[in-house]
C-alpha cells in the first residue's frame, strides 16, 4: 500500500477546516457529523491517533470524500481562492482559529462576515497568516 503524501496533522488541519463547509456539503445530516469531527478532535488533542477515523468518516459521503481528497492534494485549492485572469498564482485568505483548535475558518473577502466555531462560540486571527 502506497505512503500517504499527508500527515495525522494534515488531516487534524483538513477537519478543522471543512467544518464550516458541512452544510452545503451534507444538508441535514451536517449537524451530527460536524459533532463526530468535534469530538474526534478533542480526542487528538488529548494525544489519541484519529486520523483514520477521520478520513473513514468524511470518505463514506462522496462531497466530503471530494473535499478532503483536494484539501489533502499536493496542489490543494480550499485553503485560498485564485487571482482573477491575469494575476499570478493564489491569493491567501485570512485564516481564523477556534481557541481551542478545533475550527478553521478562510475569510476569501472582507465583506463575508467572521463566522463562530460551533463547538466554542469565537474564531480569531491566526497569527501570520
Amino acid at each position: 500500500m502506497p505512503t500517504p503524501k499527508f500527515t495525522p496533522e494534515d488531516v487534524l488541519e483538513c477537519t478543522r477546516s471543512i467544518r464550516p463547509f458541512l452544510p452545503s456539503l451534507l444538508g441535514a445530516e451536517a449537524e451530527q457529523i460536524d459533532q463526530q469531527l468535534a469530538g474526534l478532535l478533542v480526542q487528538a488533542q488529548a494525544g489519541e491517533s484519529v486520523d483514520i477515523q477521520i478520513l473513514e468518516l468524511l470518505k463514506s459521503n462522496p462531497d466530503t470524500f471530494q473535499w478532503i481528497k483536494e484539501f489533502l492534494s499536493a496542489k490543494p485549492l480550499s485553503r485560498g481562492y485564485e487571482r482573477l485572469p491575469g494575476g499570478s498564482g493564489a491569493v491567501s485568505a485570512q485564516k481564523y482559529l477556534c481557541p481551542q483548535g478545533d475550527y478553521v475558518w478562510y475569510r476569501r473577502s472582507a465583506g463575508i462576515p467572521i463566522p463562530t466555531c460551533p463547538t466554542h462560540g469565537e474564531l480569531v486571527p491566526a497569527e501570520g497568516a
